[in-house]
């Protein structure tokens, strides 16, 4: 948002002769409003149109050598995520889309999620392509209708753990603000498919030559088949656009000129690892993720997406998830070290971690009470999750919150697992590592949340940790109100002010002129820790003869 203020500042000092432009454009800088009129801005445009872009794909291996034995991005240490607007916040983007916290939505909502269909229609299905590596097969396919969809399939002996997993973990995340693909669970007959014309396959160590009807015959031998001899699939519906490469989680794509925040300070990139420890995402990475050029009122501009959600929860996509998953990288010099230096007897908690196991939903800990999000670790490391700052994991915390049990049990009922007590203990489960996130993030900093101020001059606001029930009330609230120069940032105090409860009255002689801005530090004394002492700081215009937050800092007590 800094950006496009300063960019208007400047545009508006130039004229006159080019001497004359500088001067102004210096002038102006150093009296540079600290808020606009559109201020706070909620939807973030891209405003450079893109008509063609190269699909860059992203080399596994390569990604994960550099992100296993590099820092990349930016080195400096405890950066604010960039791309917030003035009240502390993620406005809508091509990246992300307030949806909980933000609006209201229901446990049927949530059921539906990205979906505009009902999945694939019925009838004959055209392959296009196959996948071919790896143990389970999957398909590109075209419906009866020529619509575009991806299939996969689960692993032999374990029916609904990764085409349903994949289904549910879209839902929330499509809830928690991102772009996500339209899935759905189906069932295909071998009968459907039929070859495309121009289809292709390459068999194992052979070249690439014409599909053939037996070609489909081998890949479904190796997928898990129904009694009835179907076969159960999770049916990804093609992206919007023109696939034009993968999210890294750091640094920009410089071949886009609306890509100008640095990813690994993303605010909604450093959240998702909030939520991938939550959902146990352990396989983020650039190839599970999709960047689409697509076009909206006669402008290009291209939209992330998060896909492949199969190796979540307790699913590792081909098996059931690996015991070490979540605890460690997949490569740890340290615990290498400790088992060495304790000859073989150094036992990392995952050796002794109580399990639920069952074929439909894969392996969990039992207890999700126990959960530290903080030890949570994906198979490899993450730049954005690296940078994540307090600030972001309580804002991530928050969305969490709204997630309630009945949310939940929408979510997991779309996976259709057909095992009711699997079912029951993946809805626990999530309750269990979600509270156990909140409890963790929301009372770690200054909790203070959603301040407004009525024409009275009183000062209403929320407590985060509180309200979510995971910390106690503070003995009291204190107010320090200033005049705030919105052209200089200065301020002048007017007074204090304090109570027991989040509603504070103003000084006596408290402004309330037309464009005046106020500024209020709030903080908290006899919290849980002392980060609660660190205020947060909301400015208000005046507008209207009302007042309007225009401004909300909250600092990382780092």
């Amino acid at each position: 948002m800094k950006i496009l203020h300063t960019f208007r500042s400047t545009v508006a000092a130039i004229g006159g002769s080019l001497a004359a432009a500088v001067a102004a454009t210096v002038l102006v800088s150093s009296a540079t409003p600290r808020f606009y009129s559109d201020d706070p801005v909620w939807v973030e445009h891209d405003t450079q149109n893109i008509s063609s872009l190269p699909d860059l794909e992203v080399d596994d291996v390569v990604d994960l050598t550099l992100n296993l034995f590099e820092t990349l991005g930016d080195p400096t240490p405890n950066v604010r995520a960039k791309n917030l607007n003035t009240v502390d916040e993620v406005p809508n983007s091509s990246w992300y889309t307030n949806r909980l916290g933000y609006q209201r939505i229901t446990p049927e909502e949530i059921a539906i999620g990205p979906d505009t269909t009902t999945g694939p229609a019925s009838g004959r299905w055209t392959v296009t392509s196959s996948k071919t590596d790896g143990i389970t097969p999957g398909f590109t396919i075209r419906d009866s209708t020529g619509q575009l969809w991806f299939l996969k399939f689960d692993p032999p002996g374990y029916r609904a753990m990764a085409t349903g997993t994949e289904v549910v973990v879209t839902k929330l995340m499509w809830a928690l603000g991102y772009h996500v693909p339209e899935n759905h669970v189906a069932s295909l007959r071998r009968e459907q498919l039929v070859v495309g014309e121009g289809a292709t396959f390459e068999p194992p160590g052979g070249k690439r030559r014409p599909m053939r009807l037996a070609d489909i015959d081998m890949l479904l031998g190796r997928a898990d088949r129904d009694a009835d001899g179907s076969y159960r699939v999770v049916a990804s519906k093609a992206l919007t656009g023109k696939p034009v490469g993968r999210i890294r989680f750091y640094d920009t794509r410089p071949d886009d000129p609306n890509d100008v925040v640095p990813h690994e300070h993303r605010r909604e990139l450093r959240g998702y690892r909030v939520f991938a420890a939550w959902v146990n995402h352990v396989d983020v990475k650039a190839t599970n993720s999709r960047d689409m050029l697509v076009t909206e009122n006669g402008r290009g501009f291209v939209r992330h997406n998060l896909i492949d959600f199969g190796s979540t929860l307790g699913s590792g996509g081909i098996t059931p998830r690996e015991y070490w998953e979540g605890y460690e990288y997949l490569v740890e010099p340290r615990e290498v070290f400790k088992q060495m230096a304790a000859f073989g007897f150094y036992f990392p908690q995952w050796h002794t971690e109580k399990l639920y196991e069952s074929r439909s939903i894969g392996r969990l800990p039992r207890d999700n009470t126990r959960f530290n999000p903080e030890r949570w670790k994906p198979r490899v490391p993450n730049q954005a999750f690296l940078r994540a700052r307090a600030d972001d994991k309580f804002w991530a915390a928050q969305k969490l919150v709204a997630v309630t049990d009945d949310m939940l049990r929408a979510a997991v009922r779309t996976g259709q697992f057909d095992d009711p007590k699997s079912e029951e203990f993946l809805v626990k489960a999530l309750a269990e590592r979600r509270d156990a996130i909140a409890r963790t993030y929301l009372p770690a900093i200054n909790p203070i949340a959603e301040p407004g101020l009525d024409d009275t001059g009183t000062l209403t606001f929320r407590n985060a940790a509180v309200d979510a029930g995971f910390a106690k009330p503070p003995q009291a609230y204190r107010a320090v109100w200033s005049t705030f120069d919105n052209a200089t940032g200065g301020a002048q105090p007017v007074g204090e002010t304090s109570a027991s409860t989040p509603r504070i009255a103003a000084p006596a002689d408290f402004p309330r002129a037309s464009n005046v801005f106020i500024k209020v530090d709030l903080s908290a004394s006899g919290g849980p820790n002392s980060s609660w002492d660190k205020p947060v700081h909301a400015y208000f215009r005046r507008e209207n003869g009302m007042w309007r937050l225009v401004g909300f800092e909250r600092s990382a007590a780092e």
